[in-house]
């Protein structure tokens, strides 16, 4: 899973060398991502306007082993694991009540290498002090969903003022796809929330919805960008 990639690669190059000794047996940060996802699933709820909001607030109970190994750690492997909430959040659709929080705590009960994970909704304002938080990421306004034979898969959020789509590495949304110019679109992203997708004079054109884009188009919730084989769906914020 990306995510859980990403993830690991981040704490590699926040302190380098101390993640590789510190965790070298016992309980591993990645487990503590992958049951934060589990739990962000099986916690999410429906709001009264159809909206689906999912867990931001996680406490992780430790073993004193585990803690005492963690400790040290805990201010940077908490922030990283903020952004798998933002992350998966996005990748999934789905709201976020507030800024993520993550805590830890100490379980005398707990033996090494064993921990639990508590899951809650906790209502905040995001750093702009609006009530809740775009889906994926705070400012976000949206996101793009690639579609994989029919069912969504990988989310790249909208939380930026210009979202670009094309081969290039240096592209937000990257696509390897042999129909897709190197920088093929871009999505011009307002404060209020207006999406617009422009085609770059591409070489094999970009379709909305089965139909040829001529210039710009602003997206709706639930279009569907298709970039040679590729098919993204626009979700709206």
């Amino acid at each position: 899973m990306p995510i859980l990639k990403d993830f690991e690669r981040r704490l590699e190059g926040l302190v380098e060398g101390f993640f590789a000794k510190t965790f070298r047996s016992g309980l591993q940060p990645v487990e503590l991502a992958k049951r934060l996802l589990r739990e962000q699933e099986a916690g999410k709820t429906l709001g009264p306007r159809g909206e689906v909001w999912a867990p931001n607030h996680f406490v992780f109970s430790l073993s004193p082993v585990d803690r005492a190994r963690f400790q040290q750690a805990e201010d940077a492997l908490a922030a990283e694991l903020k952004q798998v909430v933002r992350e998966g959040a996005a990748e999934r659709g789905l709201g976020l009540v507030g800024p993520p929080e993550i805590d830890f705590d100490t379980d005398e009960s707990l033996g090494k290498g064993r921990f639990r994970c508590e899951a809650t909704l906790v209502a905040g304002e995001d750093p702009e002090g609006r009530a809740g938080v775009a889906v994926g990421s705070a400012g976000a306004r949206g996101s793009l969903i690639l579609m994989e034979d029919g069912a969504p898969g990988r989310a790249f959020p909208l939380d930026k003022p210009t979202v670009t789509i094309g081969r290039l590495p240096q592209c937000d949304v990257q696509i390897s796809d042999p129909g897709a110019s190197r920088r093929h679109a871009d999505l011009q992203v307002t404060a209020d929330g207006v999406v617009t997708l422009t085609d770059l004079g591409s070489t094999n054109g970009t379709l909305v919805n089965n139909k040829a884009v001529q210039g710009s188009r602003v997206l709706d919730d639930g279009d569907l960008i298709t970039i040679g084989e590729t098919v993204l769906e626009f979700r709206g914020g």
